[in-house]
């Protein structure tokens, strides 16, 4: 009797940008090393110099380069860019899925590429809805722009699935509720830190001006936020530390409206209450101090992380990481799609109002202890989900105790 053969699939893996990546990597990881996937790694290229440590970092090239990083390159310009270039990458290699992650303008470009070309298009971090429209934007239309064309929807949460699946998406697409992974990426960067002395070491030098004192890690790069809300929100920041013997830490996105922001919110204050920060300009003195950082590599952003006492943040991103280190976090944002959070008592919606910044950041600064008895565990994963995917698109079939919840 003949045995079954194993078909190998190919999949290629589509990201443009730095979170995508870092939620990609898993999955890369997982997938170069099975016999029965053959994974093509394709980069748009639009955040070239964040990529490029993390490529380092994890030792990952990719297969195809897009090169798409253009000055003051707009939505539409690269959405249609990335369409050209993923019809060829589709022609060629006919693959058997387009993975993309995600709500960038480049995963739903790339979606749309394999849909007109009929390949079909798995979805990781499916089902996330705010239901606004413009909030945030262009996210939440991309993301449900791909829920209309994917094949596989891979869901974080039973929740994220309950969306899609009160949605009416085409009948032969399948919902999986698999996790998250960017959790997966989280456990790996923390356990090289935490066995690689060296590394701790570099970051406790490199960051020592947060030592004396407990600080915030802050990030802001919403579009939504841009402007008045954006300043308003920093200028809150700026009363926190003046308010209270606490630093901030804030690494700045390179976006040229956040930095328009800072410049005209902290000009006068820096040197004072707000510095630009760097290993040669570590500043010690009494009063909590705000310290902008260019753009950090992901490895620093988790040391940070792990370190903080907690986070103010418009990242979708920091909102799933965050809990697996037990951190209370401060949503800056009207809504968010990652209401699970919210319900395990880790993230509070504050919106952008600076008083109701001030008032939660002090009661939060305030507190002995953030929580009263156990930490619930992360929602969002437990660290499993790339072998979940691949298991799926792979054909291998799961059984119901494989799945985190049974769909």
């Amino acid at each position: 009797m003949m045995g079954l053969i194993s078909v190998k699939k190919t999949m290629v893996f589509v990201f443009g940008t730095r979170p995508e990546l870092i939620k990609m990597v898993p999955l890369i990881l997982e997938a170069k090393k099975r016999k029965d996937v053959n994974a093509i790694v394709c980069s748009t290229g639009q955040h070239r110099e964040m990529l490029d440590s993390l490529y380092r970092f994890f030792s990952i090239k990719p297969d195809i380069d897009f090169k798409l990083m253009k000055p003051n390159q707009n939505l539409n310009s690269l959405h249609s860019d990335t369409m050209n270039c993923m019809a060829d990458v589709i022609e060629k290699h006919r693959p058997d899925w387009v993975v993309v992650q995600g709500d960038t303008t480049s995963a739903h470009a790339a979606a749309m590429a394999a849909f007109y070309q009929k390949v079909p298009v798995a979805h990781v971090e499916a089902g996330l809805r705010t239901y606004d429209i413009h909030s945030p934007f262009p996210e939440e239309m991309n993301r449900r722009a791909i829920g209309l064309v994917a094949k596989m929807h891979l869901c974080p949460t039973q929740e994220s699935a309950d969306n899609l699946k009160g949605e009416a998406i085409d009948k032969s697409s399948s919902v999986q509720v698999t996790g998250n992974t960017g959790i997966d990426t989280l456990h790996l960067m923390a356990s090289i830190i935490e066995n690689t002395p060296k590394l701790k070491a570099e970051f406790k030098k490199r960051f020592a001006y947060l030592a004396d004192r407990e600080f915030i890690l802050t990030t802001m790069h919403r579009r939504e936020n841009f402007g008045t809300a954006q300043m308003d929100t920093m200028r809150a920041l700026l009363q926190v530390v003046k308010s209270r013997d606490i630093n901030i830490i804030f690494p700045a996105h390179p976006n040229p409206n956040v930095r328009k922001s800072i410049e005209e919110v902290y000009g006068n204050e820096i040197g004072k209450s707000v510095f630009w920060a760097n290993d040669s300009n570590p500043v010690s003195s009494p009063g909590g101090k705000i310290f902008i950082v260019d753009p950090l590599e992901y490895s620093a952003l988790v040391y940070l992380m792990k370190n903080c006492r907690f986070l103010m943040t418009d990242s979708g991103g920091l909102q799933e990481e965050a809990p697996s280190f037990g951190k209370k976090l401060l949503v800056l944002r009207t809504s968010t799609e990652r209401p699970e959070g919210v319900k395990a008592g880790f993230s509070h919606l504050v919106g952008v109002d600076p008083s109701q910044i001030l008032s939660e950041a002090q009661k939060l600064i305030d507190a002995d202890r953030h929580w009263m008895d156990v930490v619930p565990a992360n929602p969002y994963g437990d660290g499993k989900s790339s072998m979940r995917i691949l298991d799926i698109l792979a054909g291998d079939g799961l059984d119901d105790s494989y799945l985190m919840e049974a769909n």
